[in-house]
């Protein structure tokens, strides 16, 4: 089974401008390994220190961008939409390989409904173009407070935006915040790193079907053999399995369009 990793992040940029040779070879040749044949990568750099300075060194690193089986994930804030014109950014985005959007309001102090949010996420819309969440970075106030209500409004107004909600183990315990919003929005996606409990895979295709879950390995926080082992392993039949391991994310970007 060949999966398709949404969920990887690397180190780059201009804290490790020296990066050995060697060692993006065992990158590539670790996912490989472990059957993933293609993979989405951010840089971390996007998020522990500036969104747009780890995003351009991500696009420009030619040993990773002229891969055709290596996309990029890149990383928004607010500034985005008044720094650029969105369009032209998104459009540029894609012609150097970007396929999701990510976004993390805790960490990058915005609201999910802000104002220019709300605006990118409208021209995405109309584009296609993936979104990708953490679930802990609506969790605003630090005691398991997820400010879902901004979620289903996000939800609600870009019913063709493609929304991917990334969730940890932890946050999985929390499902009774976002199972309503599978049920009553088609376009919500379940990212699967955090489903490592017994049958919880299997529950979530018995309720929802495996079309609306996506392999992602949150590499390098969890060992990539983790994931690949629980899908491959999962009482569920070959079909979903191949829709989790890369169909359904395949389909999305296949209907991106700029």
């Amino acid at each position: 089974m060949e999966f398709f990793d949404i969920n990887c992040r690397v180190n780059l940029g201009i804290i490790e401008k020296n990066l050995k040779e060697d060692n993006r070879e065992d990158l590539l040749s670790l996912l490989l390994k472990n059957n993933i044949t293609k993979a989405i990568l951010t840089n971390s750099l996007s998020l522990s220190y500036d969104w747009n300075i780890g995003n351009e060194d991500l696009l420009n690193f030619k040993g990773l961008s002229q891969n055709n089986n290596i996309f990029f994930g890149l990383i928004l804030t607010p500034e985005a939409y008044h720094q650029f014109v969105f369009s032209d950014y998104m459009k540029n985005a894609y012609e150097n390989r970007a396929r999701i959007f990510k976004i993390f309001p805790k960490s990058h102090l915005f609201y999910l409904n802000d104002f220019y949010m709300r605006k990118i996420y409208k021209e995405m819309a109309v584009a296609n173009f993936p979104l990708m969440l953490d679930l802990k970075e609506l969790d605003i106030t630090g005691n398991k407070y997820f400010a879902i209500d901004d979620l289903r409004m996000l939800l609600c107004e870009n019913k063709k935006l493609p929304v991917i909600l990334e969730t940890s183990l932890k946050q999985c315990m929390f499902n009774r915040f976002y199972f309503p919003l599978m049920e009553e929005f088609e376009n919500l996606y379940l990212e699967v790193s955090g489903m490592l409990l017994m049958d919880q895979i299997e529950h979530y295709v018995e309720k929802f079907g495996s079309e609306r879950l996506i392999f992602g390995s949150n590499f390098p926080n969890t060992s990539l053999e983790i994931n690949t082992s629980r899908i491959e392993s999962a009482d569920i039949d070959e079909s979903s399995k191949e829709n989790i391991a890369g169909k359904n994310i395949s389909g999305l970007l296949e209907k991106i369009s700029l």
